[in-house]
């Protein structure tokens, strides 16, 4: 696969409890590959699943915006 061809990869946001505090976690998947490419878990923690689902949804934007 050439470096620029994305091929089937996507990234997933979820939000995950941890400690009874959230975090939101990042999976890129290479679904041709069948995969996992790369995680990315978040250092801080939120109060409510959809703060943190939310950062990450922001946090994935902001990777994607810096390609």
């Amino acid at each position: 696969m050439k470096a620029d061809d994305k091929g089937d990869v996507r990234a997933f946001v979820q939000a995950v409890e941890q400690a009874g505090e959230y975090v939101w976690v990042i999976t890129l998947v290479d679904f041709g590959a069948r995969e996992v490419k790369r995680a990315l878990v978040s250092d801080v923690t939120y109060a409510t699943r959809a703060a943190a689902k939310d950062a990450g949804d922001a946090h994935l934007a902001a990777l994607a915006d810096d390609r």
